[in-house]
């Protein structure tokens, strides 16, 4: 792998090139740099990799299947965030499975290698922890919403902050952060928008009345 490429990789991103900052020289350069098209990096629960990867451009989803088919998202990641770090500490099978939902690029490192920096780049094991530490609590408020939130309320409350954060809204988006159906998304972006609280615009989807919006949420049973 020519250095100079995984060079350009690290640097291509704030984020990533803070944790790398203090790798050894000699992981560095073993790293391996690696592109895909969009639903073309898979790795399954269940199932053991000889590499953690860093994600460096593009999103993938974390994501269960149950038995019956059914699949739960966890989380959606953006760049700057590791894959199969937990798994490669303890050296057990994937807990979740993982693809990716744009084209991205990725730094592969071998777990001997990730397991090694961890333990010898001090600097880097507290950033593992504050980042283990926030995916911990970005997993519980989202196990906390599916469980005790209606598909309407998971919906609403996302459009808000959505809204909020100024981030574009897709019916692709809300997919990722709801425990419901693709067909009962739609019908309640259909009841909201009936209500005059949304707009539907083929893709894009926007807040006209934030007032009553944000009562529908709250007061849903």
């Amino acid at each position: 792998m020519n250095i100079n490429e995984v060079d350009a990789a690290i640097n291509s991103n704030q984020r990533v090139r803070q944790l790398v900052k203090t790798a050894p020289l000699g992981i560095v350069e073993r790293m391996q740099v690696q592109h895909f098209d969009t639903k073309q990096f898979l790795l399954q629960q269940g199932e053991q990799y000889q590499f953690t990867y860093l994600l460096v451009k593009g999103r993938v989803k974390v994501f269960l299947n149950s038995p019956s088919g059914k699949q739960v998202v966890l989380d959606v990641y953006d760049a700057g965030m590791f894959l199969g770090e937990q798994e490669a500490i303890i050296n057990r099978p994937y807990s979740a499975s993982i693809i990716n939902i744009s084209p991205i690029t990725v730094l592969a490192i071998r777990n001997a290698d990730f397991v090694e920096w961890s333990q010898t780049d001090h600097r880097f094991a507290d950033q593992l922890i504050s980042n283990l530490s926030e995916q911990i609590y970005h997993l519980t408020k989202r196990m906390e919403r599916y469980s005790m939130h209606s598909a309407l309320q998971q919906i609403g409350f996302f459009l808000l902050n959505c809204a909020a954060d100024r981030v574009p809204i897709t019916r692709e988006r809300i997919t990722y952060e709801v425990d419901t159906s693709y067909r009962n998304i739609n019908r309640v972006l259909k009841r909201l928008a009936d209500l005059d609280v949304i707009k539907i615009d083929h893709a894009t989807i926007k807040i006209t009345d934030y007032q009553t919006l944000r009562k529908i949420v709250e007061t849903e049973d």
